[in-house]
């Protein structure tokens, strides 16, 4: 019987990021009910709503990748999105005309900066910011239907219509990896961007199987920060599998990140409640 392959370096980084991400998440979300009660979350978002406007913006977006040849528009998009989540994780922590500078400065030195270890950090910080911002408007069982409904689109996307590929595959195209970016080998993580070409020693990790279990462990935190810890230690344990399965393919392709590391995150929840710690 073949030895399984177990891919450490991706495995140890990829803990890394996921470690940095939660930790921030949960100590937000404790920080802001525990400490900063003038802040007052916004009103529970439908899971209509949400899936809605996820589904209308995915579908924009992969039309504009089949259309549009310019990298200007999705490089401005995207980074809009990060300096949102910076801004609001910023603002929690420091005074708001610093959040902004600080915002603003980390945004910035991405693009003078081009490195694979900072746009990670930056990357991680911002979806940190946007999880935090959106779960604590979402009741943690909307979180948890979320993960769960998503998941299987996220097979369908990848499997079915295989269109979360084609888009990957256009943005990295015009130079604009939104994503996590892990190199298979040691000492890496100091490459220039324009290096980096996906299944040439670099995995690729969608901002979303990060974003969507750090939206359901910041919804947990409002019930319980143990629940939100046990969450987030299942999501890494679901990392682990889904990266094996990744490396002992027979044939290798694009693989569904996000329901195995949901799978994870619902089991840690899961675990924590009939445990009722």
């Amino acid at each position: 019987m073949k030895k399984a392959k177990i891919p450490f370096i991706i495995i140890i980084q990829g803990l890394a990021w996921f470690s940095i991400c939660f930790f921030l998440i949960i100590i937000t979300a404790r920080f802001i009910f525990l400490k900063a009660p003038i802040y007052v979350p916004s009103e529970p978002v439908s899971i209509w709503y949400f899936l809605l406007l996820f589904l209308l913006m995915t579908l924009l977006f992969f039309l504009l990748v089949r259309r549009v040849k310019s990298r200007i528009f999705f490089e401005a998009f995207l980074t809009l999105a990060v300096f949102a989540g910076l801004w609001f994780l910023c603002d929690i922590w420091l005074n708001s005309d610093l959040a902004v500078a600080a915002a603003l400065g980390l945004t910035a030195l991405k693009f003078f900066y081009k490195r694979i270890w900072w746009q990670n950090l930056v990357i991680v910080l911002g979806v940190a910011g946007i999880a935090v911002s959106l779960g604590l408007s979402l009741p943690w069982i909307t979180g948890l239907a979320l993960l769960v409904i998503l998941s299987f689109y996220d097979i369908a996307a990848v499997y079915a219509t295989g269109h979360m590929v084609q888009m990957l595959k256009g943005l990295v195209e015009r130079g604009v990896i939104f994503a996590l970016i892990i190199p298979t080998k040691a000492g890496r993580l100091g490459r220039r961007l324009k290096e980096v070409k996906p299944g040439e020693d670099f995995m690729l990790l969608g901002t979303g199987d990060l974003a969507l279990p750090g939206l359901f462990v910041a919804a947990l935190v409002r019930e319980s920060t143990v629940w939100a810890t046990f969450a987030a230690f299942g999501a890494m344990l679901g990392f682990i599998l889904m990266n094996i399965i990744f490396a002992n393919q027979a044939q290798k392709r694009p693989m569904p990140a996000l329901p195995l590391i949901a799978a994870g995150a619902i089991l840690g929840f899961l675990v924590a409640l009939v445990l009722r710690i």
